[in-house]
């Protein structure tokens, strides 16, 4: 069992906390860059957080958390909350979409006090499902998942393509590009991945825009 984290507060990420947030947030694709090539950040990309982060604060739809202890930010979790085309029943859900613990902080229990509290806003908010994604062969944070009474439910399944021999197709989407790129799903467009190490099995990272 992993040891409780001493002095360790969670709270809402704050206005002038968004260095501290992309700073994490950076930290965590670092690693999921080295998972798999795909998963890196484009350019810019601190634009972009910073835009969902403003649009967080004036919608209920999603909420970033951070883990302080004293005065330094040791961990992130961004929730937000999913939903589907009318097409389906069962079409609202929350999704963890980035988790992420700093090197001197795991093994304390911070990671899952920044699960706890991802919960409780989604309980609060009425979902009744919280989803994420993990790397198939990443075996400790699988383990970890489960241990918090997570299961799978889907696979997604993936394979690399030729290079197009002429020029590139275009994958432009105008009608729905600007809702992505304004706030909602913004940071869940691609799919969250997350690391663990052995030790206490506590998960480092988790998820790519």
């Amino acid at each position: 069992m992993a040891m409780v984290a001493a002095h360790v507060t969670i709270r809402r990420a704050r206005p002038e906390e968004s260095r501290a947030v992309s700073r994490l947030f950076g930290a965590l694709h670092g690693h999921n860059a080295s998972l798999d090539p795909r998963f890196t950040l484009a350019e810019g990309w601190e634009h972009w957080l910073r835009e969902f982060l403003d649009h967080e604060r004036s919608h209920d739809h999603s909420a970033t958390f951070l883990a302080h202890r004293v005065d330094e930010a040791i961990g992130l979790a961004i929730m937000d909350g999913n939903v589907d085309s009318p097409l389906y029943r069962h079409r609202h859900w929350a999704e963890l979409v980035a988790l992420y613990v700093s090197p001197a902080a795991r093994g304390t229990g911070v990671a899952e006090q920044l699960m706890e509290a991802g919960l409780d806003w989604a309980v609060g908010r009425g979902f009744d499902r919280l989803q994420l994604y993990v790397t198939a062969a990443n075996e400790p944070a699988r383990r970890f998942y489960a241990r918090l009474g997570l299961r799978p439910t889907q696979e997604i399944w993936a394979t690399d393509l030729p290079a197009p021999s002429m020029h590139p197709p275009r994958h432009d989407d105008h009608i729905n590009e600007p809702a992505f790129a304004r706030g909602h799903h913004v940071l869940s467009v691609s799919q969250n991945h997350l690391h663990a190490t052995d030790q206490e099995e506590e998960p480092t990272h988790v998820m790519t825009p």
